[in-house]
């Protein structure tokens, strides 16, 4: 794919970001700056070939926020893991302390060109694509906060176990900045959680406590905030044991319609989006947001 060939040439790790960040400690939203820090990988990946497992730990200091070289060195990671065909599972977790994800960069929403926005969203999709039509075991360490995009990446995975800690949030709550979440978004949630408890968290913009979100099932277990990794490594066992050609059959005929409806409509997908993130009345929302939030940390 012509887009894939383009992250490719894009993930040099050189001109990678590292962030600095104004997020709650219920991660509600991630913004970040750009800083000379171009050289330090956002991804670390270590692959147990005795096993088949990799795990993947987000380390972007300070909350993991989704930029578009963060998307691009997550997607690189993902597809050679994805070629490698003696990697059966993979474990997605954070680095940093009480936050798997803030979700995605505002600084890559507010003030940027039409393009820019576009490239952007494509490094979004990519993201969920590759992850949710993966072929391998995913499973989501959720060992912090998680909103926003946060929370789509760990919906993304065949299972997702949170830290039990009532501080941690996760949710969907893009409504709360005046943005509305796309259709594969909601799609996502909606294979989770079903039609109503979705239709009220988006309304909403809903953020869950870890107790919360495994009431409503959006998150599947919970276990203390340090034995999330371990779980995760114990979980997978259970799948592993069962073979691989019925599984990623069973997978793909569970995901495949909701796969193909972002697909055959990509293009229109990124147009919505950049015409909606560019408008005056959203730009300015934006604006008013980081100048609440510039002073909150003054």
């Amino acid at each position: 794919m012509a887009l894939r060939a383009a992250l490719r040439k894009k993930c040099g790790l050189s001109g990678l970001l590292s962030q600095l960040s104004s997020c709650s400690s219920h991660g509600r939203v991630c913004v970040a700056q750009r800083r000379n820090n171009s050289t330090s990988p956002k991804i670390k990946v270590d692959f147990d070939q005795s096993t088949g497992v990799a795990v993947m730990r987000m380390q972007s200091p300070p909350v993991n926020s989704l930029s578009l070289d963060f998307l691009t060195e997550l997607c690189i990671n993902v597809e050679k893991l994805e070629m490698d065909k003696s990697c059966r599972g993979l474990i997605i977790t954070s680095s940093q302390p009480k936050v798997f994800s803030a979700g995605l960069d505002i600084m890559e929403m507010y003030g940027k060109s039409p393009e820019r926005c576009g490239e952007f969203w494509k490094a979004v999709q990519e993201m969920w694509l590759k992850l949710y039509s993966s072929n391998m075991i995913t499973i989501a360490a959720i060992n912090g906060s998680s909103p926003a995009g946060g929370c789509l990446m760990s919906l993304t995975c065949d299972y997702r176990i949170m830290a039990d800690n009532p501080r941690f949030s996760i949710g969907l709550n893009e409504t709360q900045l005046g943005i509305v979440a796309p259709f594969w978004f909601k799609d996502t949630m909606i294979n989770t959680v079903g039609h109503r408890t979705t239709e009220i968290a988006l309304e909403l913009g809903l953020l869950y406590n870890s107790s919360e979100a495994l009431k409503v099932g959006l998150v599947d277990q919970l276990v203390p905030e340090d034995q999330v990794l371990t779980t995760a490594t114990q979980t997978m066992t259970k799948w592993l044991a069962i073979p691989d050609h019925a599984r990623q059959i069973t997978k793909s005929m569970m995901r495949k319609p909701t796969i193909d409806k972002l697909t055959s409509n990509r293009e229109a997908d990124i147009q919505n989006f950049v015409s909606f993130i560019t408008k005056d009345s959203i730009q300015k929302s934006l604006r008013v947001y980081l100048e609440m939030l510039k002073k909150r940390k003054g």
